[in-house]
C-alpha cells in the first residue's frame, strides 16, 4: 500500500457519503490511488497511521479538522511516511499555517504537485503537539469550549449553562507567579494568567498569537503579557483572532528551543487542546521530526491565477505560512 487515506467522518458537510466521494474523486483526478480508513470515537488515527508507517505506506492523507491531523501526525513522527492534508475542520489552523487551502481539489493537487519537507514539533513533558501548549487560564478554560460545542448541538438552556461556567472560572482565576527556564540558561520571573508556547503561526479559534512562528526553524515561540489584567487579556486574544498586530506594553516574546516552566501553585496545562496535567513542565521542540506536503510559492500563484485573482498574501518562507 503506498497511500492510505484517514477520514474523521464527522468533519465537513453533514452528507458524509457524498464528501468522501468528493475526497476520493478528487485524490482520483490526480492518480492517488488510497485505502481509506475511518476515525471512530476510540480510534482518533493516530494507531492507523503509525501502522501505515510502520508497514512501508509513502504517504497517509489526514482528512479532517486540526485534531484529526495532530493525531495522525502524533503517528508519523520519526518516520519516513509523509503527511497529506485535506482540510476539513472549523478552523484549519494547522493547514493555514502551512499555506494549504481549504479548495479539496487544491489541497489535492498539493499532494502531486507540492513538495515534501520536514516540520518541527514540540513536546510538553511526553506529549507531542504542533501547535501549542497553553499553561495558566486557558488550560483551565479549554474544557468549557469543549462543553460550548456541545451544548450548541443541545438547546439554548445547556448552552447558557456552559457559558455561565466559563464565565465563573474566568472571573475567580487569578495571575500566578511563574518562573521559565530558557534553553537551560535565561531565566525569567513573571506574573500573569497564562503562557503560550507556540510551533504554528495560529491555533485554537483563529488565534494568530505568534505571526512569525516558523513550524521549521528549530525553535519554540513563547508568548505572556506580564503583570497585565483580565481585560488586557482579553483585548489582547481579540487582537489576535484579528489577525492585527500585538503591541502591548506587557507582551512578552522569546524564542527557544527549550522551555522549563515551574509555577509558586501547580497551574493546568494543555497541548493542542489536550489536557496533559500540570505544572512543572518542560517544552522542547523536536526538529524536522515530521515530514509533510506543502504547496511551492509556484503553486501557489497557479492557484491565484486560476481563481482570477491578481496577487496572493506575501509568503515568507515555506512551511511557516504568513
Amino acid at each position: 500500500m503506498d497511500t492510505l487515506l484517514i477520514v474523521n467522518p464527522t468533519s465537513g458537510p453533514n452528507d458524509q457519503a457524498s464528501l468522501l466521494r468528493d475526497i476520493i474523486k478528487a485524490l482520483q483526478d490526480q492518480n492517488i490511488r488510497a485505502e481509506v480508513s475511518l476515525t471512530t470515537p476510540d480510534s482518533d488515527g493516530q494507531a492507523l497511521a503509525a501502522e501505515a508507517a510502520q508497514a512501508g505506506t509513502k504517504l497517509v492523507i489526514a482528512a479532517g479538522g486540526d485534531g484529526t491531523i495532530e493525531a495522525v501526525a502524533r503517528g508519523l513522527i520519526h518516520t519516513s511516511t509523509a503527511l497529506g492534508i485535506i482540510p476539513l475542520g472549523t478552523r484549519n489552523n494547522i493547514a493555514a499555517s502551512l499555506s494549504i487551502p481549504n479548495n479539496l481539489e487544491q489541497a489535492a493537487r498539493i499532494l502531486v504537485e507540492g513538495e515534501s519537507c520536514q516540520i518541527d514539533v514540540g513536546k510538553a513533558n511526553d506529549h507531542y503537539f504542533l501547535e501549542v501548549v497553553g499553561i495558566g487560564l486557558e488550560a483551565v478554560l479549554f474544557p468549557c469550549g469543549d462543553e460550548v460545542k456541545e451544548a450548541v448541538k443541545k438547546n439554548r438552556l445547556a448552552l447558557l449553562r456552559s457559558v455561565l461556567s466559563g464565565l465563573k472560572i474566568f472571573s475567580e482565576f487569578r495571575s500566578h507567579r511563574l518562573v521559565l527556564r530558557l534553553n537551560g540558561r535565561r531565566l525569567l520571573r513573571l506574573r500573569t494568567l497564562q503562557v503560550n508556547i507556540c510551533n504554528s503561526p495560529r491555533y485554537g479559534m483563529e488565534f494568530a498569537l505568534a505571526p512569525n512562528a516558523k513550524m521549521d526553524d528549530g525553535k519554540l515561540d513563547v508568548i505572556y503579557l506580564d503583570n497585565a489584567s483580565k481585560w488586557e487579556h482579553l483585548q489582547h486574544f481579540f487582537t489576535a483572532m484579528r489577525g492585527q498586530p500585538l503591541s502591548r506594553e506587557q507582551l512578552r516574546t522569546y524564542q527557544a528551543a527549550r522551555i522549563e516552566v515551574r509555577s509558586y501553585h501547580p497551574l493546568k496545562v494543555h497541548a493542542d487542546g489536550d489536557c496533559i496535567g500540570n505544572t512543572p513542565l518542560t517544552v522542547e521542540v523536536v526538529p524536522k521530526a515530521l515530514r509533510v506536503r506543502v504547496p511551492t510559492p509556484e503553486l501557489l500563484t497557479k492557484f491565484a491565477e486560476e481563481e482570477g485573482q491578481s496577487s496572493i498574501p506575501a509568503l515568507s518562507e515555506l512551511p511557516g505560512g504568513a
